[in-house]
Parts: C-alpha cells; sequence; structure tokens
C-alpha cells in the first residue's frame, strides 16, 4: 500500500509512546521532540513542538530528511504538517489538525507527481498504551493528483480528482497485537488516463468517474509498533547506500514486524461508474472488489472478488448479434492457498545482500519457489461464480491443485442456462465472423452435458495427477485417443 503523506505524518504521531502529556510546559515542550526523534533519526528541526495553553502545537517538517535523498535530479517537498495536541488523562490525548497540504516529488525530466489537498481535516485519540489512534476521523475536501513520467520517448499523464473524503477508523488491543478498522467514503472522483500514440493505436485518453464510493478495511493482529519503527528507519535512511550500509539493523526490524498482520479483509464499492475513451462510454451501476489475505504466515491465502451490475455499453459499441451476449451482471471470487509466505519471507530477508548487484545469490529463484510452495504445488479456488446476460446465465465453481512439481488436479462444475440463444446468436453473426465454426464445438460440449430439472446444462469436469479429464464420467483423454 503506499502511503500518502497525511497518512504518513500521522503515522509518525502514532509511533509515540512516551508518558502522557500534563500540563503544557516549556519543559514538556523541549522533551516531546526528542521522542519525536527517536523513530525519525537524529536530523535536527523536523519536529518542534511549542506549548499553547492547555495544548501543544507540534510541527513535522520533513524538509532534513527529503535533503538526504542522494539520487540525481529527484527533489522532494512536503508542506509542513501542523497538530493541536491536548491532554486527555490516562495515557491519552487528543490531536487535531485542519490545513491545506501538499506533496510534490520530482526525477528529472522524467516523472514528476504532485499531490494536493484543499483542506485536511480531523480529530484522533492517541493511545499510549495502544501506541496507536483508538479512534479518529477524518475529512479531505479537493483532492487532486497530477503525475506524469516518460517512457521510451512519450509522455504519460494521470490526473485525479476527489470532491470530498471521509475517513474514520477505529483499533484495540496493544502494540503487538492490534485489530483495527477503517472506512472510507467519497464523492465525485474524475481520472483522466492520456494514454500516448504506439505503431498499432493513436493517442488515447481514458476518463473514469464515478459520484461516490465507500470502503471498508478490517485487520486482525496488526504488528503496529514493530511496523512503525520499521517506516520510521526506513525515513531515517532515505539514499540507497544507507539502506544497504544498515541492511543488518533492517533485516532485524522486517524480522521484528513479521508477520505484519494476521489477517486483512476489504470490500470497495464505485457506485455509477462511467469509462469513456475515443468517444465510447461503458457504465456500471456498480463495480464492488473485495480481498481477504493472510499474514506472512506459513499458511498462507488470498482471495479477491470482484462484481459488476448494471453493465451498459453503447449500442453502436456492438454488432447486433452479439448484443445479447453482454455480461449484464458479473461475480468471479478468485482463491489461492497453500503458500508458506513465512519460509519465503524468511529466506528473501537472509539471501538478499543489498550491497551486491544483483542482491540475491545464483539459483535464488529456484530456492525461493521451494520455500513458497514446500510440497511443490498450491491451491487455486474459483469460489462460485456467474456470468449474465440477456442470452444466457453461466456458473462455474472449483478448485485444483497445480504447481512446478506436480501435474494439475482438480475438480470444478460449470452451469448454463441458455445454451439454445447462444448458439442462435453465434449462428446469426455475419460469415466473415466465422462463428458459426464453433457450432459443431458447441454441440460436443452440448452431448457431454447433463440435463438439469430447471432446464439448464451442467458439467461435472475432474482431472487427475495421472492426466486423465473426465466430464460428467465420460473419460476424454480417451475419446482423444489416449490411454
Amino acid at each position: 500500500m503506499k502511503l500518502t503523506p497525511a497518512f504518513f505524518g500521522l503515522a509518525l504521531l502514532a509511533s509515540i509512546s512516551g508518558p502522557a502529556f500534563a500540563a503544557a510546559t516549556p519543559e514538556e515542550a523541549q522533551r516531546l521532540p526528542e521522542v519525536f526523534q527517536a523513530y525519525l533519526g537524529k536530523e535536527q528541526g523536523v519536529v518542534t513542538v511549542t506549548p499553547d495553553g492547555d495544548s501543544y502545537r507540534a510541527r513535522f517538517d520533513a524538509t532534513p530528511l527529503f535533503a538526504k535523498i542522494k539520487e540525481p535530479g529527484v527533489s522532494v517537498s512536503l508542506t509542513p504538517i501542523e497538530w493541536v495536541i491536548t491532554p486527555q488523562g490516562g495515557g491519552k490525548w487528543q490531536v487535531d489538525q485542519n490545513q491545506p497540504l501538499a506533496f510534490e516529488m520530482k526525477s528529472g525530466a522524467d516523472a514528476a507527481m504532485k499531490v494536493e489537498a484543499g483542506l485536511v481535516k480531523g480529530t484522533g485519540v492517541f493511545d499510549e498504551a495502544l501506541g496507536g489512534f483508538s479512534s479518529s476521523s477524518s475529512q479531505i475536501s479537493r483532492l487532486s493528483l497530477d503525475q506524469t513520467f516518460v517512457e521510451q520517448g512519450q509522455n504519460q499523464q494521470t490526473k485525479l480528482a476527489i470532491d470530498t473524503m471521509t475517513f474514520m477508523s477505529a483499533m484495540s488491543g496493544t502494540g503487538d497485537l492490534a485489530d483495527v478498522t477503517y472506512d472510507t467514503s467519497f464523492t465525485g472522483m474524475r481520472q483522466a488516463v492520456s494514454v500516448p500514440a504506439s505503431s498499432s493505436a493513436p493517442a488515447v485518453e481514458i476518463v473514469t468517474s464515478s459520484p461516490d464510493g465507500t470502503q471498508t478495511v478490517a485487520i486482525k493482529g496488526l504488528r503496529l509498533k514493530p511496523m512503525t519503527s520499521l517506516m520510521a528507519w526506513l525515513v531515517a535512511h532515505p539514499a540507497d547506500d544507507e539502506i544497504a550500509a544498515g541492511q543488518a539493523e533492517l533485516k532485524e526490524k522486517l524480522r521484528a514486524a513479521l508477520p505484519l498482520f494476521t489477517s486483512l479483509s476489504s470490500t470497495s464499492n464505485l457506485n455509477g461508474l462511467s469509462i469513456e475513451a475515443s468517444g465510447s462510454k461503458v457504465g456500471m451501476q456498480q463495480l464492488s472488489l473485495g480481498m481477504d489475505s493472510s499474514g506472512v504466515v506459513a499458511d498462507g491465502y488470498l482471495r479477491a472478488r470482484y462484481a459488476a451490475s448494471g453493465i451498459q455499453v453503447p449500442a453502436g459499441l456492438v454488432p447486433p448479434w452479439a448484443a445479447s451476449l453482454l455480461p449484464e451482471n458479473a461475480a468471479v471470487d478468485l482463491k489461492a492457498g497453500g503458500l508458506d509466505l513465512a519460509a519465503a519471507a524468511a529466506l528473501m530477508i537472509d539471501k538478499t545482500d543489498l550491497a551486491k548487484d544483483p542482491p540475491q545469490p545464483a539459483g535464488f529463484e529456484d530456492e525461493f519457489m521451494k520455500a513458497l510452495m514446500p510440497t511443490g504445488a498450491m491451491q487455486l479456488g474459483l469460489g462460485p461464480s456467474e456470468i449474465l446476460s440477456k442470452a444466457f446465465r453461466l456458473n462455474a465453481e472449483g478448485s485444483m491443485t497445480t504447481g512446478p512439481a506436480v501435474m494439475p488436479a482438480g475438480k470444478a462444475t460449470v452451469k448454463l442456462a441458455g445454451m439454445d440463444q447462444l448458439m442462435a446468436a453465434l449462428q446469426a453473426a455475419p460469415p466473415e465472423m466465422e462463428m458459426q465454426g464453433m457450432a459443431p464445438m458447441l454441440l460436443l460440449i452440448r452431448g457431454l452435458a447433463k440435463q438439469e430439472a430447471d432446464g439448464a446444462l451442467s458439467w461435472a469436469i475432474e482431472s487427475t495427477p495421472t492426466g486423465s479429464v473426465t466430464v460428467n464420467g465420460t473419460d476424454l483423454t480417451k475419446m482423444m485417443g489416449g490411454q
């Protein structure tokens, strides 16, 4: 995940674990920067704290840190981040922010990025015992991003604008095992991506927009303090040579932060999504993206879910014979498991030497794959998935074991309603489309099907480690002349 400058500043504040603030005093204000600097190295002028009535005003200025970047042509700037910190007692204090923000980065003439927020207004309660914010909320107005980079002599530009964004979070547990929830919403999103011309296609601008959307994230067992300590170390060592020289300490911090978290799940919804290019527009009532993931553990897994509803395609974009075949709704559920992420991460840390080029020794890739898949295989799954059009409804689910050391093996079930409509549409295609040639294959597939009570056709497919494939009990291997 890329961290925005605003989030970065809040995360730095969240890593403080000193005593709770008492009444604001010059002595305490003098001590507090030392607490900050413990997480940011010893650069002077990065953090300043001054008493202000019953509160403190804190200022984070990253300029001295950015000055340590030694890459030629690279420049970075960030609006100083300011907070008002008010003691709440019991090791807790309130943190308030209210300001515009701007972040800019350039890398010679090849890349540039600028992020601006007209106003960032937020408040949160930092819990010293937790080592983070037990609750927080913020609003961002007039958020924009402008990014340009040069690839093969061609300029590519991305512009993003969002009217408003809101964030709410809650955290409980300890700094070593915290449970966190995030809720985000936005209004008025528009993104324009300019793709330069190529030998086979003209230049095009792809515009994506959505009036509103939401995202929810839940993290279990977050290693908050070790991760913020790791992040702070990287902030204090921005140059490649500094990281290489201190890689022994970096590796210890990486090991301490693992497995990062126990589990993570997220769901994102984009409403009224529109994608426009070359005068044509595709719309969706809603696009949903979901993800479930383990941390860096011995039995690692990843699940991704995609769902689109109310898909709308302009009539002129699709020939009449194919209009009924276009999906109106679609949902796909993909899974991967059986991965030893812990062993693979440990090997990567142990075998990497950042002072060498390449940083891993010869033969590392094979060793890494063996650590990642100790049995030589992984499990892939397709959860209940569906494609629905005016002509047909296709449902499928299944699982398989595959990998470099084993033959693929698994089971799947496919169900189709609307075979007749599908075949009729293909037969209606103009001869130059050569769709009629698919008829014999469809007839063979239909002959292998099982008729369901609702009139749909179904196929139970099974493949074995010996290489055989059966469909509803019929061995296709033998049909094709195999043994």
